[in-house]
C-alpha cells in the first residue's frame, strides 16, 4: 500500500479542516465527495478539526508553562524558580532597626567615672517584642552583647542619672541597635517511624516566612542546606583562646570566627502553592560513605578479566543509597519551628515597638556577688524603634517571581568574575569582621620583573585580593588575621575550583589638603571658609574612596567652587603625611612625582588615599592669614 502524503503544518481549526478536506478529496474521491457545510460527513471533519485545535492549544500552553518568560500558572513558575535556585517568598516580613537599652552602674570616682561594662547583658537570639500599633510581633535573630563595643557593633553610653549628693553619675544608659523582623515562632511535630528515601513533609500555614529550625526527639539538630549534595554549613564560633589561640587576640574587633561544619542531618526547603515543603536525604545506612559511593570495587570493572562488565547497566539508585545526600530520619519525632508574620500591616510606625514579650538573658555573665543589682539591671531592659518598620508585604506575585528568578539565574552563587569576588568579600557578615575596601588584581608572581617575597604559591590562575578595614574611629586600618581567616573560609564556598585567591594587605597613603580662596565681597569670609572646608571634608569622606582610586585635582577645585560665597580658588596643595608617632601611616609617598596632567595616581602596589584627621589635615586660607580646623 503506498504511503499517504500527510501534512503536519496544521495549527488551528481552519487549517485542520482544510487539510482533512484535501486529504479526503485526494485519497477517497469515490467514497465521499459531499463537502456541503450541512452534510454529516462535514460534521465529522469539523469535529476532528475541533479536537485537533484543542489539543494543539494545550500543547502550546504546556510548552509555554515550561518557560520562565511565559509561564502563567503559579505552581509551574514555583517549580521553574526552584530549578533556577531561587526561593520565592510566601510572606515578606518588615524589617526595623530597633534600639535595645539597659542600665549600667557607675564605676570609678571623680573624672574617671565610667559605666561598669561588667554588667553588660548578653541577650540570645529570639528577643520577642510587640508593637502597640496592631499588636505586631518582632523578633531578633542575632545575639545582642552589651560587652562588645567596636565599629561593627557599637555601644552608645550616656549618663542616665546623677547622685544628688556627689553630683557624679551613678547610672549610665547603654544602647545597642539591632535588626528585627516582624515574625513570630510557631512549632509543629511530625512522627516518622520507618526510614524513607528523600522523605518529604509539608508545612501549610498562612503567612509563612521561613523554617527556623528542626530538632528530633533525640536532641539532634537538622540543618538547612541549598541542596542535599552539600554536606557543609557555616558555623559561628566565639573567638576565644580555646577555639583559636592565634585569632583570640583580635576578639574585640572580631568577636566570632567563621568555620565550616560537616553535617549529615540536613534538609532542603521548596516553596509550593500549599506552603513550604521540607525534603530530607536518602541515607539509611551507618556504613561510611566511601563504602557506599561508586568505586571500581562495587561498580563497573568487577570481574577478574576486567572486560565482561565494562558496559553493564548501573542502577542509579544504588549510589544514591548513601548518607552523602543526608540521613533519612527514622524512628523519631521531628519538631519543626518556623516563622510566620509579615504583610503590609507589619510596617508599623516609629516609637511603637516598646513591649518585651520574651527574652533570654545569659545572667551567668554578670558579677556573682551583686544578685540584687543584677536583677535591677535585667529589669531595666527596654526597647524602642526610632524609625518605622518597612519592607513588609504579602507573598510575591507571579510577575515578581518571574523577574526575581531571571535575576537569580544571571547572578548565581558561584563567583566567576573579579566583581563577584569583590561583592562576596563585602557580603561577609559583620559579626565575622569588617572588610571595608577590596581590590583584586591578577597574580604577578610569575612575572620576571616582580620581586615578591611572600609565601603564596605561584599560580597563573591566582588572584591577589587586597583588603583594608576600619578601626573604631572609621579610619582605614589593616585587617587582622582573624578577619582574613573568616574571609578565607567564606570565599572558599563560592570560588571556582581552578581559582586561587591570595588575601593581602593594601597600603594607606595619608594626605593633607591646603587651599586658598577668594570670597565674594557680599559674603562673610569666615563663613565661606567654613563651608569650603566642609565641602572638601565631604569630598574626601573615606566611604567615597576605593583602593587604587586616583585624585583628580580639578575635582577638588570644583568642589570648593560649589561652596556658597566662593569667588575663586587660587591654589590647592595635596601633600603626604607619614608621621607614625602621630597615628598616621608610615608610608612615604612623593605626591609631585605621582602627579601627571592634574591627576595624582596611587602607587603600583595597591593603595588608598586617606585624609585621616580631616579637622586638622584640611586647611583653608583667605587673604594672608590661616584658619586651622
Amino acid at each position: 500500500m503506498p504511503t499517504k502524503d500527510i501534512k503536519y503544518l496544521g495549527r488551528d481549526f481552519d487549517s485542520f479542516k482544510k487539510g482533512l478536506i484535501e486529504f479526503a478529496k485526494v485519497y477517497y474521491p469515490n467514497t465521499y465527495n459531499d463537502f456541503n457545510e450541512s452534510s454529516p460527513g462535514m460534521m465529522f471533519i469539523e469535529m476532528a478539526a475541533y479536537v485537533g485545535d484543542v489539543l494543539n492549544y494545550y500543547v502550546d500552553s504546556q510548552f509555554k508553562e515550561n518557560l520562565v518568560l511565559h509561564a502563567q500558572e503559579r505552581r509551574n513558575l514555583l517549580s521553574i524558580a526552584s530549578s533556577f535556585g531561587y526561593k520565592p517568598k510566601l510572606s515578606i516580613p518588615s524589617i526595623v532597626d530597633m534600639d535595645v537599652y539597659q542600665l549600667m552602674p557607675a564605676s570609678g570616682s571623680g573624672e574617671n567615672v565610667t559605666a561598669d561594662t561588667r554588667y553588660g547583658l548578653t541577650i540570645n537570639p529570639g528577643l520577642k517584642t510587640r508593637s502597640s500599633a496592631g499588636s505586631v510581633e518582632f523578633l531578633t535573630q542575632e545575639k545582642i552583647d552589651f560587652s562588645i563595643n567596636n565599629y561593627i557593633d557599637p555601644l552608645d553610653i550616656s549618663v542616665y542619672s546623677i547622685d544628688p549628693t556627689t553630683g557624679a553619675p551613678n547610672y549610665f544608659l547603654a544602647k545597642k541597635t539591632v535588626r528585627a523582623i516582624s515574625a513570630a515562632l510557631e512549632t509543629e511535630t511530625f512522627t516518622i517511624e520507618t526510614a524513607e528515601k528523600f522523605k518529604k513533609i509539608l508545612i501549610n500555614k498562612p503567612n509563612l516566612v521561613a523554617i527556623d529550625s528542626i530538632v528530633d526527639s533525640d536532641g539532634n539538630i537538622w540543618y538547612e542546606v541549598p541542596y542535599l549534595a552539600q554536606d557543609t554549613i557555616f558555623e559561628k564560633v566565639t573567638n576565644t583562646q580555646f577555639n583559636d589561640p592565634d585569632a583570640a587576640v583580635y576578639s574585640a574587633e572580631t568577636p566570632y570566627l567563621l568555620k565550616l561544619k560537616k553535617v549529615y542531618r540536613r534538609f532542603i526547603t521548596r516553596i509550593t502553592e500549599s506552603g513550604i515543603e521540607i525534603q530530607f536525604g536518602s541515607g539509611v545506612s551507618s556504613t561510611p560513605d566511601e563504602e557506599l559511593l561508586a568505586t571500581p570495587e562495587n561498580l563497573g570493572l568487577s570481574l577478574p578479566t576486567g572486560r565482561d562488565n565494562i558496559d553493564a547497566p548501573i542502577d542509579p539508585a544504588s549510589p544514591l543509597f548513601t548518607t552523602s545526600y543526608g540521613i533519612a530520619p527514622s524512628n523519631t519525632t521531628l519538631t519543626v519551628t518556623y516563622l510566620v508574620g509579615g504583610g503590609v500591616s507589619s510596617n508599623v510606625p516609629s516609637n511603637t515597638i516598646n513591649e518585651i514579650i520574651e527574652v533570654d538573658i545569659q545572667t551567668s555573665n554578670l558579677p556573682s556577688t551583686t544578685t540584687i543589682l543584677n536583677q535591677q539591671i535585667v529589669n531595666s531592659l527596654a526597647v524602642n524603634n526610632n524609625v518605622a518598620a518597612s519592607g513588609g508585604k504579602s507573598g510575591e506575585t507571579v510577575e515578581e517571581i518571574r523577574q526575581n528568578t531571571l535575576a537569580q539565574f544571571s547572578s548565581q552563587n558561584r563567583a566567576t568574575t573579579r566583581e563577584d569576588y569583590i561583592v562576596r568579600a563585602y557580603a561577609l557578615p559583620p559579626s565575622y569582621g569588617s572588610v571595608a575596601k577590596v581590590f583584586i588584581t591578577p597574580d604577578e608572581q610569575n612575572n620576571i620583573g616582580t620581586t615578591e617575597t611572600n609565601d603564596t604559591v605561584a599560580n597563573p590562575l591566582a588572584l591577589n585580593m587586597f583588603v583594608l578595614g576600619y578601626d573604631n574611629n572609621k579610619n582605614i586600618a589593616v585587617v587582622n588575621k582573624a578577619v582574613k581567616e573568616n574571609l578565607k573560609v567564606y570565599l572558599d564556598q563560592y570560588r571556582m575550583l581552578t581559582d586561587s585567591i591570595n588575601i593581602r594587605d593594601a597600603f594607606t597613603i595619608n594626605i593633607g589638603v591646603d587651599f586658598n580662596i577668594i570670597a565674594l565681597p557680599s559674603f562673610n569670609a569666615n563663613e565661606v571658609l567654613l563651608r569650603s572646608i566642609e565641602s572638601v571634608k565631604s569630598f574626601f569622606e573615606i566611604d567615597k574612596w576605593q583602593i587604587n582610586q586616583p585624585i583628580v585635582i580639578s575635582d577638588v577645585y570644583n568642589v570648593i567652587l560649589q561652596a556658597q560665597g566662593v569667588q575663586t580658588v587660587t591654589a590647592v596643595n595635596i601633600y603626604n603625611i607619614n608621621d607614625s608617632l602621630g597615628g598616621y601611616s608610615d608610608i612615604s609617598y612623593h605626591i609631585p612625582g605621582a602627579t601627571q596632567n592634574g591627576v595624582i595616581y596611587p602607587s603600583l602596589d595597591p593603595s588608598i588615599f586617606e585624609v585621616k584627621y580631616p579637622n586638622t589635615d584640611i586647611r583653608g586660607r583667605i587673604a594672608t592669614f590661616w584658619y586651622d580646623f
